[in-house]
């Protein structure tokens, strides 16, 4: 059995976070293992506040399931403060399994994820990472720099990988425009990758983007391929996407 390892933080509701994530591991006919690193208040339509997990109780986590299970792949959600992303790194340093990294930082709507400066709390997870998958927000945040069209993606993505990233899916959708490209930095010739901009903007897209790439990788799929194809399945979940509750739509299942 394959074993992806979800190192997030647990949105209650679940449409985001370790529940959502998950939720997809097994929808891909793989084994979940799950740590958490923050507990956060949330409904369908805001994350009114977020608690770190003491990072001894992560680091522990970690622990058991590293040296238990074997793990085929790893995907890094919220990490909620510096202590938790040193705690995590520490912990996955001597793991061989591809490790995908989501820094989240803010939710779409309402409170901060991540205390402290990112650039400095998510340094030692960059060169741990298979692929960091940052946002158009998280990528400015991270390098510095103005991420406004395709050309912009691709200079963040150079920026994150001189700090130390092997790879770097900066994702466009908080772009304008009626077609959203996300561009994949990872040494080669730049891979921007196209699809049109769908009316429905369902909850946790991010997460399970990250989270659809880890269970490729974990299946054996280049970097490249689980990216095309991490990214062909959330759309087909975002074409499906339904209410479950009083505020932005659930991924489809």
């Amino acid at each position: 059995m394959r074993v992806v390892l979800v190192v997030a933080g647990l949105d209650p509701s679940g449409g985001a976070g370790l529940v959502a994530d998950v939720a997809t591991v097994a929808r891909r006919g793989l084994r979940a293992s799950a740590v958490a690193t923050a507990l956060t208040e949330q409904d369908s339509a805001c994350c009114y506040a977020a608690n770190p997990a003491p990072a001894e109780v992560v680091a522990a986590q970690l622990k058991r399931v590293v040296e238990d299970l074997p793990i085929a792949a790893v995907k890094i959600g919220m990490l909620g403060d510096e202590r938790v992303a040193r705690a995590v790194a520490d912990a996955l340093a001597g793991l061989r399994a591809p490790i995908v990294f989501d820094p989240v930082l803010r939710a779409t709507a309402g409170a901060s994820l991540l205390d402290g400066d990112p650039a400095r709390a998510l340094a030692p997870l960059l060169p741990l990472s298979t692929v960091v998958t940052p946002n158009r927000d998280e990528a400015v945040a991270l390098t510095g720099l103005a991420v406004d069209d395709e050309a912009g993606q691709i200079a963040a993505g150079e920026r994150l990988r001189a700090m130390g990233a092997r790879a770097v899916l900066v994702k466009g959708g908080h772009l304008a425009g009626a077609t959203v490209t996300d561009v994949l930095v990872d040494g080669g010739a730049p891979l921007a990758l196209r699809g049109p901009r769908l009316e429905v903007t369902p909850r946790g897209t991010g997460c399970a983007l990250s989270t659809e790439i880890a269970c490729e990788l974990a299946s054996g799929a280049t970097l490249r391929e689980a990216v095309a194809r991490a990214r062909a399945h959330v759309a087909d979940r975002i074409a499906r996407a339904s209410l479950v509750g009083r505020g932005r739509p659930f991924l489809g299942d």
